[in-house]
């Protein structure tokens, strides 16, 4: 397995424009909705807003999801899975390593958006800062959420395929459906990808669930759709 992951880091190094693109549209997104919150507000005042701030840029993390979708369903667009089950006949393996380099990935561009953050807030915000624990949290859950939706972004791209398909369905579920099942289920208004993903990235936010405890929810919704992709994958016709 780590073999395999190595590999898939290779493949995101290889292509490393379309890499370091998504990155710095990740890290410039998150820099852009940091200062754009801050410019057009008057209330960031404390440092309970500051956190809140920062916890609103992570929404950037969805580009790097966007980039698990894309290449997972570029290996059946451009025909190289092909090469890459020759290799690696065990199919659900190639998924999951693929799913862990994303991670890797996402955790980086994680990384990148909270320094962006953090940055544009030291530059722009009068307000009092955060205790360093708070920061700290607040960092690690930033970090933790790019990881986790890059894998996210592979499962879909597993069981959907195409590649638009998987970034138009991924988007679909996350900012369509599962609002409206929230409205309608408490389970998802709870404990839903996208509740999770807030929570994770918010210290101190009122969300009903403990930060770490929505960290752990978040990673078993990636690692239940990663083995439904790798189940697909398992079972679905490979062509050139």
């Amino acid at each position: 397995m780590i073999r395999l992951v190595r590999v898939e880091l290779l493949k995101l190094v290889t292509t490393r424009r379309t890499t370091a693109i998504f990155l710095g549209v990740s890290a410039g997104l998150c820099l852009l909705i940091t200062l754009l919150t801050l410019l057009a507000s008057n209330s960031v005042n404390t440092s309970k807003d500051v956190l809140d701030v920062l916890a609103s840029a992570q929404i950037a993390a969805l580009v790097m999801l966007i980039l698990g979708a894309v290449n997972m369903g570029g290996e059946a667009r451009h025909g190289t899975q092909v090469a890459t089950f020759l290799a690696t006949p065990v199919r659900w393996r190639v998924v999951v390593a693929k799913s862990l380099a994303h991670a890797i990935a996402g955790l980086v561009a994680g990384t990148l958006n909270v320094l962006s953050a953090l940055l544009c807030v030291a530059l722009f915000a009068s307000a009092p800062w955060p205790s360093g624990s708070d920061i700290l949290l607040q960092a690690i859950g930033g970090i933790a959420v790019g990881g986790l939706l890059a894998s996210f972004g592979v499962a879909m791209g597993a069981l959907l395929r195409n590649q638009a398909a998987a970034v138009a369905g991924t988007l679909v579920y996350l900012l369509a459906i599962e609002p409206i099942l929230s409205v309608y289920i408490t389970f998802f208004e709870k404990y839903g990808i996208n509740a999770s993903q807030l929570t994770v990235s918010t210290v101190g936010g009122d969300h009903g669930v403990p930060q770490g405890v929505a960290g752990l929810i978040l990673l078993a919704w990636v690692v239940a759709f990663t083995v439904a992709g790798a189940a697909v994958v398992e079972r679905r016709d490979v062509r050139g």
